[in-house]
């Protein structure tokens, strides 16, 4: 069901979400509560660090471990850096898709301003774009891609990735359902690639099993 409320006391949960399901009501809730303290200086200096969990430094921190291992001719190196880069690709491409389908304002707009609004349809409005979380899909994604093959570093990559999607609701960015599902969007969309890199694989080696293959241009 559609939300659309007003509220300058946004403490008055049932005032602020007229309408809203149990569940949306006790996540906004969960979530004011955890982002209280979102101008603290350890909020704040945790909230910048978490920022390597965007598309932009991910895609970097990936590309980068693609071309280590192609210079030092490091198999498995490389291809973490590929995985990465497919996994994070497909995470950022259903994040947006989802935040086109839905609309919903972030906590800090409910906790500064007394606002609240979800529904479908999506917005341009970065303030509107709460759901799901961006960085909790890249980062979750990115860190399951690098476990395959380098399972301690990739274990850490994960940890570092609960901390940042608590980092986003903490700072009043995301709403706690939005973080989870940004994980399972992480989570499946570094299956499929998985899957996807596989199979091209297999058709690759197929391929060259073939007599004369290299001769076709």
């Amino acid at each position: 069901m559609p939300t659309d409320a007003t509220e300058p006391d946004a403490d008055n949960l049932s005032a602020a979400l007229p309408g809203a399901s149990h569940v949306e009501n006790a996540d906004v809730e969960l979530g004011k509560k955890l982002a209280s303290e979102r101008d603290s200086p350890v909020v704040k200096a945790a909230a910048r660090a978490g920022e390597i969990g965007d598309q932009g430094p991910l895609y970097v921190i990936s590309a980068a471990l693609l071309v280590a291992g192609l210079a030092a001719r490091e198999r498995r190196l490389a291809g973490s850096g590929i995985s990465m880069l497919v996994a994070v690709g497909a995470a950022d491409l259903t994040k947006r898709l989802a935040k086109r389908l839905v609309r919903r304002t972030r906590p800090h707009v409910l906790l500064d301003d007394g606002h609240y609004a979800s529904d479908t349809g999506g917005s341009e409005r970065k303030p509107e774009q709460s759901f799901p979380s961006g960085h909790t899909a890249g980062t979750v994604a990115a860190a399951r891609a690098l476990s395959r093959n380098f399972p301690a570093a990739g274990a850490a990559a994960g940890v570092a990735a609960v901390a940042i999607g608590i980092s986003r609701v903490a700072k009043g960015a995301h709403w706690p359902l939005d973080v989870a599902a940004g994980a399972v969007i992480g989570l499946g969309a570094e299956v499929l690639s998985a899957m996807l890199l596989r199979f091209g694989w297999r058709s690759y080696c197929e391929r060259a099993r073939r007599p004369g293959w290299r001769r076709v241009r």
